[in-house]
């Protein structure tokens, strides 16, 4: 339950304009703009100090936004190309405002990162031109983001959760309630408070009411810190929850990786290759799109119809390839053969079945010209699944199989928000200071995830609701 202003309980208490929960990038950013504009801020971070950034310390942090044609990109990329792609993946469901407020402020956004000294270079390979990633990855951009906090004069707390919102008797949010070292603390915006705290992800409860069954068994990729603590405080206080709360952003990975906090260990590059499943067999069209609008589809697809695991088999053609190399984190060597039956035997599946499958497979592709960085309609045809994109035989042996499963990177559902990040209750009015960006935010992402969207979402609305916030402040 939300804490009533005033209330006894707490050792101490503190006053900023403005109060950040959670720092990953959308936090970062939103405590780094509120000082940019002259106000009081505090950063709260639930993890200690090694440990900080949330999702984006374990993320690549490649970013989607508007740009021209350039030595990372072979075409311009629009806003209107931007807003396209992501009402389109998610099949009309985004809420059209948050989507083009995201992308109509992508670039501006991405140039004042360039300003705080972030580097680019290209992403991963076969991704549009659309995206482009941070040298430093994900931990340099936390580290940048801090960098700049401490020299702006702003307050970071570690080891400080909080844990419900504190309303005085208009229903303004006035602050936040929370768990630090030195006991539980009263910490007031003036102005504002902002939940940047992820999604529900590493709760497991949470995970399996909200995603079903097949969630408890998902690899975390990123921070175990993200619970669900800013939806719950804000639901509690009378927010309305909105997006697509039953499904999640996921990824192809190596079945390897560390249950928690893995990381980057996915292979994007499987669309050079093939998918089976424990009978040796294939279950998926693994060229139906760009690697960027498929991998979490097909991450899910794993868990819940492949029965949790399958193999990813290649041949030397697609190994031996500069980009198979630059699109894969391995976390133990792949497995080798001189046979398809060798192979089968290998990685323990049906021999006869295995031999089949790659025959049909190989018989069934057609020519054309192969090209990874576009959809090139070289396909293997008459079989089912088909290959609409990239299909080449695995002919040329050793044979190559990495054995992947389905993990979770973050959730969909959150809470209901405005375009100035503003969050809206259930009787469908402004929740006067309280604002959410990132993770907590609903009605973004739909069924699956248009890749790099994320990190610049948390961008985007972490300024947009810091902007606001200090402007209030001012007032």
């Amino acid at each position: 339950m939300p804490v009533p202003f005033g209330s006894a309980g707490a050792v101490a208490q503190y006053t900023f304009d403005v109060v950040v929960v959670g720092g990953g990038v959308a936090g970062l950013c939103a405590a780094v703009t509120a000082r940019e504009a002259g106000a009081g801020v505090v950063l709260l971070e639930k993890a200690p100090r090694e440990q900080r950034g949330g999702n984006t310390r374990f993320a690549d942090a490649q970013m989607r936004f508007p740009h021209e044609a350039d030595e990372f990109g072979p075409r311009d990329y629009s806003a209107d190309d931007m807003f396209n792609d992501l009402m389109r993946i998610s099949r009309g469901r985004a809420n059209e405002d948050l989507i083009r407020t995201l992308c109509d402020n992508a670039r501006q956004t991405a140039d004042w990162l360039t300003g705080l000294g972030l580097e680019w270079e290209q992403g991963y390979p076969h991704t549009a031109g659309y995206r482009r990633s941070p040298k430093s990855g994900g931990a340099g951009l936390v580290d940048l983001l801090h960098r700049r906090l401490e020299g702006l004069g702003g307050a970071v707390s570690y080891e400080t959760a909080a844990t419900e919102l504190i309303v005085d008797e208009t229903r303004r949010i006035r602050g936040v309630r929370a768990h630090s070292p030195e006991g539980v603390v009263d910490i007031f915006g003036t102005n504002g408070v902002i939940l940047a705290c992820g999604g529900f992800q590493a709760n497991v409860e949470m995970r399996v009411r909200y995603l079903g069954r097949y969630a408890d068994s998902l690899i975390l990729r990123g921070s175990r810190y993200n619970t669900g603590d800013g939806l719950n405080m804000a639901m509690a206080a009378g927010a309305a929850p909105a997006g697509q709360w039953g499904d999640y952003h996921s990824a192809v990975l190596d079945a390897r990786s560390p249950r928690i906090e893995c990381g980057v260990t996915a292979l994007y590059n499987y669309q050079m290759g093939i998918f089976v499943n424990h009978d040796g067999r294939r279950f998926l069209d693994e060229g139906e799109d760009f690697r960027d609008h498929t991998y979490v589809k097909f991450s899910k697809h794993i868990v819940e119809v492949a029965g949790g695991e399958a193999w990813c088999l290649f041949d030397q053609k697609a190994y031996q390839r500069e980009e198979f190399a630059r699109a894969w984190r391995p976390v133990g060597p792949p497995v080798l053969a001189e046979t398809v039956e060798d192979l089968a035997r290998r990685i323990e599946v049906p021999e006869a079945n295995l031999v089949e499958t790659l025959e049909s497979f190989n018989a069934a592709v057609q020519p054309g010209v192969y090209d990874l960085d576009r959809l090139d309609g070289k396909r293997a045809a008459g079989i089912t699944p088909p290959k609409s994109n990239w299909a080449l035989p695995l002919d040329e042996p050793p044979y190559v199989a990495i054995p992947v499963t389905g993990g979770i990177t973050f959730t969909f559902g959150g809470l209901k928000c405005d375009t100035s990040a503003r969050v809206i209750d259930t009787r469908g009015q402004v929740m006067e200071g309280l604002y959410a960006a990132g993770e907590p935010m609903g009605e973004i992402f739909y069924y699956n995830y248009p890749g790099a969207s994320s990190v610049i979402r948390g961008a985007v609305y972490g300024r947009i609701a810091a902007s606001h916030a200090a402007a209030q402040a001012k007032a």
